[in-house]
């Protein structure tokens, strides 16, 4: 079983992610052991305002979104349960912080979160990944926008009318 498990958030991850917390917590809990957090993002451009002045420089800006993104992450904390976690903030590509983040962590598991329905483009990842990467890497899918919503009675009484 996985002692490690590497849970990756990319820019492009839009949606709750309590139930990609949940699934990675699910596994961790499962063998003992723990699970990493990182929030993968490219380098930001400075921000300038309409006049085209630096408001911001780079630095200024990872220090920003690092802030917003541990807030974010730190809301999460409450989905692992007694699961020990940790959170992270990388800028630079994906494929080259992960190949560094996994051999510092020496992750088991890499699970890069995915939308509710993994398409060609999250499976191209996973196999690009899984290609560069020393560990497996299982696509932790997030639930579906109104799986909230629906309750369990909804789903099977209809099948019995």
């Amino acid at each position: 079983m996985a002692k490690r498990i590497l849970m990756v958030i990319t820019p492009e991850t839009t949606g709750d992610l309590r139930s990609a917390a949940r699934s990675a917590a699910v596994v961790a809990r499962a063998s003992g052991g723990q699970v990493r957090m990182v929030l993968v993002r490219p380098i930001p451009p400075p921000r300038v305002d309409r006049y085209d002045r630096i408001v911001a420089d780079s630095d200024a800006e990872m220090t920003r979104l690092a802030a917003v993104a541990e807030a974010r992450m730190a809301a999460l904390g409450a989905e692992f349960g007694n699961v020990p976690v940790e959170s992270l903030v990388r800028f630079g590509r994906l494929g080259a912080e992960l190949r560094i983040e996994a051999e510092t962590f020496g992750a088991d598991l890499i699970g890069p979160v995915a939308s509710s329905r993994p398409g060609p483009r999250h499976q191209v990842r996973a196999w690009y990944l899984g290609f560069t990467l020393s560990a497996p890497v299982v696509p932790l899918p997030l639930a579906p926008d109104d799986a909230a919503d629906r309750r369990r009675e909804s789903v099977i009484l209809p099948a019995f009318r």
